[in-house]
């Protein structure tokens, strides 16, 4: 099949998805009429109701009931005055027995609103202010037109092979401004948040380690340290892992796999056919993994990070510091799995070409290493200014995104990257990615279409705990076998969101720290995906070039992704929670 008659059945396809998720999304709100709310809750072991009329005249206005002579619920709604993308309905309800205010339980506390054509959704908490249970209703407005927007997006980022994920970004952006869901003032903001900054210096640091050969620096190492065959495996994979936590997987899989096949090719690589392709296997692992465990890794902790700090928080609440502790414990966990994964593999696979393996390598036990070049040591020195600015933000309070501009300044003033030939090589593509995004996360919150999946989750939240890795492995198998890790994740966290609040009070969360967290168990699940050439570019990479036998790189890959999954969200789930 021809690319052009490629690229036309992929976009028939999303036009065919988009109708079909804009037949299915809900129709606006009525601009008038009478509005009924009825709020549910519970004080001293009882179901109180409260009832209200309201309009959309953006006039707020308070009721109050007496249950007993003792205790007295208040309820506040404040609609908008008129209904566009973005408006919401303020709702507050609080009780007061006697001179105290009562803590109502947000687990017992839900809103149904009866729209004037006498359709009725239901609504959880979105937060508390001390004893005040808190929603923010956003109405169903464009959500038809955002919904188509998603199912297009949604099959032409699973085919960036096809159609590249920058002319999606921009179709997403111009649909949302044209549509009226972006105002055009607006459509172009999110895409230079100060995240933005912090992956474009990211991609500086992996151009500056390219160019001053600290990458040959790095990988000479294995050389050294390849004592066995089992250290070779060990070596292979933690340093492809240590170099995709500062460039992309990518390139970490790039730099590490000719070493290690020219090193396998001395050894004779005829005869240790199935030994090399678990060495490459495990390089592909130790790549995508590595990603996971700093901010600048991999686009999908970006994605997730701008998410959160945009649409959950309101401010930048995860930064480069911040993510360490999220990604690096995941790192350990996964990356230790990997490695005992491939050992034992190894010994079951190929256990007649594990002697050979450490017969030849005694030969490469003298190699002695030179001293770092000047050039080596200003692009360490540089690149160390800048991740200790990262590290040591709560010292010197300078946000992530503004030491990210710093450390890319430094590049350049140093002559590391020159502003006339390297500047074109940033990567400037994941902006749109990132910003479109951001701009459709955003539209599908704004339109209401997002809180629309709440009905058919609510059947999967009253699972509880569980739910986090039913969303774990969903996100897995959408990045083994659908998605590229990037393309997937600027979908998946618009959907994660909701899903966090409404398993929030279930869980005993609050719904911002349960939105985060079923964010990132999804993300990082997501980057755990590396069982077929499809999954992410270090699978391709070892299978096209490294001789990884695609019967290797199914079992182990699945292998690895279910089990590292299932120990990363069992061991951190609980973790996560307390530091989000």
């Amino acid at each position: 099949m021809g690319r052009g008659l490629r690229i036309l059945v992929v976009i028939i396809i999303a036009l065919i998805a988009g109708i079909l998720v804009y037949y299915t999304s809900p129709s606006d709100w009525p601009s008038r009429g009478e509005y009924m709310i009825t709020v549910k809750t519970g004080i001293g072991g009882r179901d109180l109701y409260i009832n209200a009329s309201f309009t959309m005249n953006g006039v707020g206005k308070t009721v109050s009931i007496t249950p007993d002579n003792h205790t007295v619920l208040k309820l506040y709604v404040e609609p908008p005055d008129k209904l566009s993308p973005g408006s919401y309905i303020l709702v507050k309800v609080y009780g007061v027995r006697g001179n105290r205010s009562v803590r109502l339980s947000i687990a017992d506390t839900l809103v149904k609103i009866r729209l004037p054509d006498g359709r009725v959704y239901e609504y959880s908490p979105t937060g508390r202010e001390n004893y005040t249970i808190i929603f923010r209703i956003q109405p169903y407005v464009r959500a038809r037109e955002a919904g188509f927007i998603f199912g297009s997006a949604i099959v032409l980022f699973a085919s960036a092979s096809i159609i590249h994920y920058v002319i999606t970004g921009l179709y997403v952006v111009l649909a949302l401004t044209l549509t009226g869901i972006q105002p055009a003032k607006s459509a172009y903001v999110y895409f230079m948040k100060p995240l933005i900054m912090v992956f474009i210096a990211g991609s500086a640091i992996e151009l500056v380690i390219r160019k001053t050969g600290l990458d040959k620096r790095i990988a000479s190492t294995l050389v050294r340290i390849a004592r066995g065959p089992y250290s070779l495996i060990i070596g292979v994979s933690f340093l492809g892992s240590f170099l995709s936590m500062w460039m992309s997987n990518t390139a970490a899989t790039y730099v590490m796999m000719p070493l290690a096949l020219a090193l396998l090719a001395d050894i004779g690589a005829e005869k240790i056919e199935r030994y090399r392709s678990i060495v490459m296997v495990s390089l592909a692992m130790g790549a995508s993994i590595g990603g996971t465990a700093t901010l600048i890794g991999t686009p999908p902790n970006l994605i997730a990070a701008g998410f959160l700090n945009d649409i959950v928080y309101g401010y930048e609440r995860i930064g480069f510091e911040e993510w360490l502790l999220i990604g690096v414990p995941a790192w350990i966990i996964g990356f230790s799995i990997g490695i005992l994964l491939a050992i034992i593999y190894a010994r079951m696979i190929a256990p007649g070409e594990i002697g050979i393996v450490r017969e030849r390598l005694r030969r490469h036990r003298a190699r002695e290493s030179k001293p770092l070049t000047e050039r080596e040591l200003k692009g360490f020195l540089a690149i160390l200014f800048l991740v200790a600015l990262w590290l040591l933000e709560p010292i010197h309070h300078v946000s992530t995104g503004v030491a990210a501009g710093i450390g890319l300044l430094v590049f350049l003033a140093t002559g590391l990257i020159d502003p006339r030939e390297d500047w074109k090589k940033l990567a400037w593509d994941l902006m749109v990615l990132f910003g479109a995004g951001l701009t459709l996360g955003s539209a599908l919150m704004n339109t209401g279409w997002a809180y629309n999946i709440l009905g058919s989750l609510k059947s999967v939240s009253v699972c509880g705990w569980l739910c986090f890795p039913v969303v774990g492995f969903t996100a897995y198998i959408i990045g083994t076998f659908i998605s590229s890790h990037t393309s997937a994740s600027a979908f998946i966290a618009p959907l994660t969101i909701p899903l966090g609040m409404i398993i929030g009070p279930i869980v005993g969360l609050s719904p911002e720290t349960s939105a985060a967290l079923t964010t990132i168990v999804a993300v990082v699940s997501l980057n755990n995906a590396i069982a077929l050439p499809i999954s992410t570019p270090p699978s391709a990479i070892v299978y096209a070039g490294g001789k990884a036998r695609l019967k290797d790189l199914v079992t182990y890959g699945l292998i690895f992704g279910i089990l590292a999954n299932l120990a990363i969200i069992l061991l951190l789930t609980s973790f996560w929670a307390l530091i989000l």
